[in-house]
């Protein structure tokens, strides 16, 4: 009973760590995607970037970019242990993970941003200024 156990235990530490690989390609598919780079650009036109760790706008400073990255792998890192570490009901915990930040638990402002004309066309930065804004009411 106990190797039966014990090769579970290892098998399930396979899909928790391809679940925790699946975070870092959405994260990477976002982040790559047409309209977050627009929204970049638009956002560094006033002197501010969106903050993916934080799902929120920030000031823009130097290495803002790299430091957001740093911090999202290093959440990644963490979470991506820890669940491996639980094996089977860890992959459990990374897939309500993966599915709550994929669908469920997007906030207001950050779906709003994100259908706005910040991410489809280059504005000026009273525009800017007024969507974002617009977004935070």
């Amino acid at each position: 009973m106990a190797p039966e156990m014990a090769a579970s235990y290892i098998v399930g530490i396979v899909p928790s760590l391809a679940t925790t690989g699946a975070h870092y390609w959405f994260h990477k598919k976002k982040v790559a995607s047409s309209a977050f780079q627009q929204l970049q650009k638009n956002l560094a036109t006033v002197q501010k970037y969106w903050c993916e760790s934080q799902s929120r706008v920030l000031p823009l400073e130097d290495n803002s970019h790299a430091k957001d990255q740093e911090a999202f792998k290093t959440s990644l890192y963490v979470m991506g242990s820890l669940f491996a570490f639980m094996s089977w009901v860890g992959f459990m915990f990374n897939m309500l993970v993966l599915l709550s930040t994929r669908k469920i638990a997007i906030s207001r402002f950050e779906q709003k941003v994100f259908a706005s004309e910040l991410c489809t066309k280059n504005l000026s930065a009273t525009e800017i200024e007024s969507i974002l804004k617009d977004c935070e009411a």
